[in-house]
């Protein structure tokens, strides 16, 4: 089985196609649960019209997204759980091809894959999770990542400190204890450039660097904090601008492109 998670607050005019992506998956045994931090506004009516295939739901008031996703893990019963944010969706056969992956690699911890991030109804960047680069960066992209509940009991849940960076401090915290990474070069999930990590991308950094210096010197996370601050500068300048040809051709210089028509399986274990 495996289990989807979806956190929300106020989503009302996203989280119909965030549900919709997930019931409308086939081919595979679902669990899935929806964790509302006590919105006010027409979420809850969306819900309640899909609560007949929705297998647990609550609204409550939360300690933030982290504490949302900590207690949707404590109520899942699949062996696999991924989580989809509200506004985020799944391509039309992520989660067959996900427990395919998991199926035939029985020593894999985490699946990850690419992700396309949408802006004003069209793709605007086309990038694949690298795993290999966690330790400089934030390179494997959540929604795209299912992880095992038993991976999850092994190395631990999210850290509720964190209010952006808590998905890169669970992965690189899984990457440094040995967890073993599985990348699948096809897009799995759909982002809108509209989320609070993208919207407060330099509080984000910010948590991304207290994450890092944990377990590397100082030199060496100031060095990818200020590069990182520097490449996000430059890629909003150019957009703003109306540079945006330039402006996709940069930010994806720095990731890994989607091999067309390629359906390769990378094996990425801890480097």
């Amino acid at each position: 089985m495996i289990t989807i998670i979806t956190s929300s607050l106020n989503g009302g005019r996203f989280i119909e196609k965030t549900i919709s992506s997930v019931l409308g998956q086939s081919g595979v045994e679902l669990e899935y649960i929806i964790i509302d931090g006590g919105s006010t506004d027409g979420t809850l009516d969306v819900i309640r019209a899909n609560e007949e295939k929705i297998d647990y739901w609550i609204s409550e008031p939360d300690n933030g997204i982290s504490d949302a996703f900590n207690k949707g893990i404590r109520l899942t019963n699949g062996d696999i759980i991924g989580i989809l944010n509200v506004g985020d969706w799944y391509e039309a056969d992520t989660l067959k091809n996900v427990v395919e992956a998991f199926s035939s690699h029985p020593d894999v911890d985490v699946v990850c894959g690419a992700i396309e991030f949408w802006e004003k109804g069209s793709v605007q960047l086309h990038c694949n999770s690298n795993p290999e680069a966690l330790d400089k960066e934030t390179s494997v992209y959540h929604p795209t990542v299912f992880i095992r509940k038993s991976s999850y009991m092994k190395y631990g849940v999210f850290n509720e400190r964190y209010r952006y960076a808590m998905d890169y401090e669970l992965l690189l915290r899984f990457k440094r204890q040995g967890a073993k990474f599985l990348t699948l070069e096809k897009t799995l999930a759909n982002m809108s450039l509209v989320g609070i990590s993208y919207q407060n991308w330099y509080e984000a950094l910010k948590e991304v660097r207290n994450v890092r210096s944990k377990y590397f010197p100082f030199y060496n996370v100031t060095y990818y904090h200020l590069l990182a601050i520097l490449k996000n500068l430059i890629a909003r300048t150019l957009k703003i601008v109306g540079l945006r040809h330039i402006y996709q051709a940069y930010w994806q210089s720095k990731n890994k492109r989607i091999r067309s028509g390629a359906e390769r399986i990378r094996r990425t274990d801890r480097g």
